[in-house]
């Protein structure tokens, strides 16, 4: 539970120090170990080559010739002075010699300790060591051995006689009580070491997050006051009239929107809230360029593409065009006689005239297809449409503008009227949109021509087409 009420970055940094921790003893322990048998190994090699080199000055005829008479006689003494040679000069706690006793044991014949020599015949401890090199094999002692003398790890090396026979075993003794106080220094080094190492490691990894915090915040700051003055825009954006229209053609970034709301409000880390708002930010800025960019892409009065879109529709059939990869047709419509409405009956009227010819011409082409390019000119840009798909369009179009005339309120002044061309792309002869556009535009004009000849008002067209 208290966990809980810690920040992100505190329990990161716990987490860090607790891992530095963990880790400072596991290698704490490794090195222990290596150390141990290392220098066990180091002591193991200077042992052996003391009894190996010790060994070899001595004669393993006279090892096996000497007996109970010979204890303190000068046989065993010429043995001895040979193994105070290296008592003087090695570093160990004591030499001396055994052999294998009849019944398996293993008996002292010859013992250099100036101040508790072992007597001839004296028993020796059992180790594995000495087993092995009864059969004539140098060993080392891998578990302390204790004897009334103390506790040691010894080294026996075999002395053959001229037959063969073990004539004599040199041992050499290491203090293991010196050896365990080594290694237990060596430890407390090395766990003092580590826990130098952790409270420096800690006290980096702390101040390396407090650091951290502080840039955090910072950042978490200047990111809530962005967040702050983008949830600002979307409010002005959403006061906008036709915004729920736009908004509703976004819905997964609305329902985004919402699932941030709701884990913003059972956040419990600084880090979680910001990565929170970071995102209610990019979904939100989503939200603010698509509604920018229908609206710069979009006419206001009629809801289809306006002419910013339409040249940017054209820049890219050109492109096409020159890749030889489009065919398209184009219908251009101007409606009849706006400027005489806008002068007789108002703007009013005009803009029905205007928002009546846009809903009849996106019924039949689709609102995606559908351009406004000034006042009262339209035109549809169609892919893969051919001259009689254009040609059964025409006819559903003018259908679609009687009945919507027939639909206007008993006291319109005016009816839908409007003049229409149309082109279709022609490979190997047209070389850009603007000469389908000028077959489609003089098409148009050639109808226009013919309107004027036969309506004087755009009431007028209603009552002589029906």
């Amino acid at each position: 539970m208290i966990l809980k009420r810690f920040t992100y970055t505190a329990k990161s940094a716990v987490m860090t120090v607790v891992s530095l921790f963990v880790i400072n003893i596991i290698l704490g322990m490794f090195i222990a170990v290596q150390s141990r048998s290392s220098v066990k190994s180091l002591i193991d090699d200077s042992m052996l080559s003391v009894a190996r080199t010790a060994g070899a000055t001595l004669d393993g005829d006279e090892l096996a010739a000497l007996s109970a008479e010979d204890d303190g006689g000068p046989k065993q003494a010429a043995v001895i002075n040979k193994l105070n040679i290296f008592a003087d000069n090695f570093d160990f706690k004591y030499i001396y010699v055994v052999r294998p006793a009849k019944d398996g044991k293993f008996i002292f014949i010859a013992d250099a300790d100036k101040e508790k020599p072992a007597p001839y015949g004296k028993e020796v401890v059992y180790s594995e060591a000495l087993v092995t090199a009864g059969k004539g094999k140098a060993a080392v002692d891998k578990d302390e051995v204790t004897d009334e003398w103390g506790t040691y790890y010894t080294a026996y090396c075999p002395v053959r006689a001229s037959n063969g026979e073990i004539g004599g075993i040199v041992g050499v003794d290491f203090d293991a009580e010196w050896y365990n106080v080594q290694m237990k220094k060596n430890t407390v080094y090395i766990i003092l070491a580590c826990g130098i190492s952790l409270i420096v490691g800690g006290g980096i990894v702390l101040t390396a997050t407090l650091r951290l915090k502080r840039k955090f915040d910072r950042i978490n700051k200047e990111t809530m006051s962005i967040a702050a003055d983008v949830g600002t825009l979307l409010e002005e954006i959403h006061a906008e009239s036709d915004y729920s229209q736009v908004a509703g053609e976004s819905k997964k970034l609305l329902k985004a929107e919402n699932e941030i709301s709701n884990k913003l409000k059972n956040a419990d880390s600084g880090i979680e809230r910001l990565s929170l708002e970071v995102q209610a930010i990019k979904v939100n800025l989503k939200q603010y360029i698509n509604y920018v960019h229908i609206k710069a892409y979009t006419d206001g009065m009629t809801d289809v593409g306006n002419k910013t879109a339409y040249l940017q529709l054209v820049h890219d059939l050109d492109r096409r065009i020159a890749e030889g990869s489009v065919r398209f047709s184009i219908a251009v419509f101007d409606i009849n006689a706006l400027k005489s409405a806008n002068d007789e009956y108002g703007h009013e009227e005009g803009d029905l005239m205007i928002t009546g010819a846009a809903m009849c011409i996106k019924k039949v082409f689709g609102k995606d297809n559908v351009f406004r390019i000034g006042g009262d000119e339209f035109i549809v840009v169609l892919e893969d449409f051919t001259e009689n798909d254009m040609e059964a369009a025409f006819v559903r179009l003018k259908e679609k503008v009687v009945h919507t005339n027939k639909e206007l309120p008993d006291d319109a002044k005016v009816t839908v009227s409007f003049s229409m061309g149309a082109a279709t792309f022609e490979p190997g002869k047209d070389k850009a949109f603007k000469d389908v556009f000028r077959r489609a535009d003089r098409a148009m004009y050639i109808n226009k021509d013919s309107y004027y000849k036969n309506h004087v008002n755009p009431r007028e067209k209603v009552k002589n087409d029906n």
